[in-house]
């Protein structure tokens, strides 16, 4: 998912495509375009990535439409800010290719974690508590439920009704997760600071309201 990334997208998408050859995987690379008024498609395609423009807003859009026109068996995800580490793509699909899971999120919130990578508040309050909510209303182990780094099978994926178009895509796919009985795990993984040119498209308050709400309304 990319909008209005030109500045963080090269060193992205040189890690993607780094760790990938040296892991000896068979991989493209999708940059879903939410209407990027920088020069964001042209940096991707410089890079040799297929680039699909997403109309419609919303972080869960732009994820739904690359998701939707990757090919591959197995599906990773991450933001184009800078923060995730794209070196982690191996430890994130084994679990799927051992047949041990069906989806991998990249857990966040442990000794990896960078020094002001993320807010105070986002960090031992707001995600610590979302995921409690998911583990105590939908019984699946999640602890970073917002992380924004993930792998899962194409397969499992097609089973998943995901509508949300904003940020609270990331607990609704843990829910359906949960719903359709698939595998879940975790892999630790760390963070970085953003991009320094990065504008934040994540709005605390209202971003977590509707997250929590999702939880909630995806019990009943």
């Amino acid at each position: 998912p990319c909008l209005n990334e030109e500045k963080s997208l090269p060193a992205c998408l040189q890690e993607v495509k780094t760790t990938c050859e040296k892991a000896g995987l068979h991989y493209e690379i999708v940059v879903a375009d939410n209407l990027s008024t920088d020069n964001s498609a042209e940096v991707a395609r410089r890079f040799g990535a297929r680039v699909q423009t997403v109309a419609k807003r919303g972080y869960g859009s732009c994820v739904q439409g690359g998701l939707s026109a990757a090919k591959g068996d197995i599906l990773v995800f991450g933001d184009a800010d800078g923060s995730y580490p794209f070196s982690e793509i191996p430890n994130l699909i084994a679990p799927i290719v051992q047949d041990k899971a069906d989806l991998v999120l990249g857990n966040r919130l442990n000794h990896k974690l960078h020094k002001g990578a993320m807010p105070f508040l986002n960090r031992y309050f707001g995600t610590p508590a979302l995921s409690a909510a998911l583990r105590w209303l939908h019984h699946i182990p999640v602890y970073d439920c917002n992380g924004g780094l993930r792998a899962l099978r194409k397969s499992a994926w097609q089973k998943l009704d995901l509508r949300q178009p904003g940020m609270e895509y990331a607990s609704e796919m843990l829910i359906e997760t949960a719903k359709q009985k698939l595998r879940y795990q975790e892999v630790n993984i760390g963070l970085r600071p953003a991009d320094a040119n990065h504008h934040p498209h994540l709005r605390r308050w209202r971003d977590g309201w509707r997250h929590l709400k999702m939880i909630v309304k995806g019990k009943f």
